[in-house]
């Protein structure tokens, strides 16, 4: 399975809550630009899996129009920034039981990196900047999972 984490795009600092924070204008405009990045590397997603703060669900927004064909789309308490990374890990691995090859998980800090070292924990615990993606592979046959590529705005609009 290719998973591919995403962290929402850069945020308003003020809201009434921290789960009501809007994405900035640069926020949307680098989200799209990273699905752009994905869709010029060969990407196509089976499914997504985002959390229910409204940051990462405008991210998704500006990236699934990129994604058209995607119909599996999960909004998952478990993917707020003190969600769960084992909860999520379980969640992943039952997509790729119903036969999912192909993920793309928008969520925040930390646990976008705490996601990446459950999975594969040789790569740490990286720090995501925003709307950064994360590539890892996971292997059908022995469970193992590899970080594959951190890639960043500043990255690809180079």
């Amino acid at each position: 399975m290719q998973i591919y984490i995403m962290r929402h795009g850069q945020a308003e600092m003020m809201a009434f809550s921290d789960a009501e924070r809007n994405l900035t204008d640069i926020g949307r405009e680098e989200s799209e630009l990273m699905a752009k990045y994905l869709i010029k590397e060969g990407v196509t997603l089976d499914a997504a899996l985002v959390s229910p703060y409204v940051r990462a669900q405008q991210t998704w927004q500006s990236v699934s129009p990129f994604f058209e064909g995607v119909t599996n789309i999960q909004v998952l308490p478990c993917l707020t920034p003190s969600g769960s990374a084992r909860k999520t890990v379980d969640e992943l691995l039952a997509l790729q039981a119903e036969g999912v090859k192909s993920v793309l998980l928008v969520s925040h800090l930390p646990l976008v990196g705490y996601i990446v070292g459950e999975l594969a924990p040789a790569a740490g615990v990286p720090a995501f900047s925003p709307s950064a993606i994360g590539h890892i592979t996971l292997s059908d046959e022995d469970g193992f999972a590899e970080l594959l590529s951190l890639t960043t705005v500043s990255q690809v609009s180079q």
